[in-house]
């Protein structure tokens, strides 16, 4: 039962900071922000460059789904972070 506790006390931990990174729990919002941060461009300028990486992919709504796979990819190609 006390593994039960450790266990939620971490689902918990990574919702609020989650929410509290990118104000949203929404996958493709995180793609956005990340991309706009990392590359240093304007949102809107990144929100218009994965719109347009989809539809190249022949994705024309990108679901949750989608949207997850992409920010893991942006993540794992080690963009520099915003320093501290």
């Amino acid at each position: 039962m006390r593994y039960l506790g450790i266990a939620a006390a971490l689902v918990v931990a990574a919702a609020i900071a989650t929410f509290a990174r990118y104000e949203s729990f929404d996958p493709c919002d995180w793609l956005e922000h990340d991309m706009a941060r990392s590359l240093g461009m304007p949102a809107l300028v990144a929100q218009a460059r994965i719109r347009a990486t989809f539809m190249f992919r022949g994705i024309v709504e990108p679901d949750t789904h989608d949207c997850l796979g992409a920010w893991w990819h942006l993540k794992a190609e080690g963009l520099p972070e915003e320093e501290s």
